[in-house]
């Protein structure tokens, strides 16, 4: 799988050709845990990713996240938070299905539930990181898999 994806920060080649992996945070929707307590975590989880991005980086890994909206959208809430990484609208959903992201209706929509996706050069999901009950703990989760993946190689 080879696509070029909308983010927040204009478009982007999903997987990376300039990394050995290529990790996606999917999330629900930036803001939900205020309207939907149970979906909250988004926020955290985004911000677990910036605050390793030096160590995703000595992992060979390109950031993004995604979620089920439109980039515009995403574009303000990656500023507002200094993620260092874009974000992808998926707003058809067709990227986190093409992957076997789970997903969840909430509000009358159909959103991503919180997972993490390690795709490799040829764009191979390597690793399918679900489910991700403590948000904090994101990256971490995404980190030890990528160890786990790299020693196996």
């Amino acid at each position: 799988m080879q696509r070029t994806v909308t983010t927040s920060e204009g478009p982007a080649a999903v997987p990376s050709p300039d990394h050995e992996w290529t990790v996606l945070f999917f999330i629900t929707e930036p803001g939900i845990g205020e309207r939907v307590p149970e979906l909250g975590g988004c926020t955290t989880g985004l911000c677990s990713a910036r605050d390793a991005a030096a160590r995703f980086a000595r992992a060979g890994a390109r950031v993004l996240g995604a979620s089920a909206h439109a980039p515009g959208h995403l574009a303000e809430f990656a500023a507002g938070r200094a993620l260092g990484y874009p974000l992808i609208g998926d707003e058809d959903l067709s990227l986190g299905r093409e992957l076997g992201v789970p997903e969840v209706r909430a509000e009358g929509r159909v959103l991503f539930e919180r997972a993490g996706v390690v795709l490799d050069r040829t764009g191979a999901v390597r690793s399918l990181i679900h489910p991700v009950h403590d948000p904090a703990r994101h990256a971490e989760l995404v980190l030890a898999e990528l160890d786990r993946i790299a020693s196996a190689t």
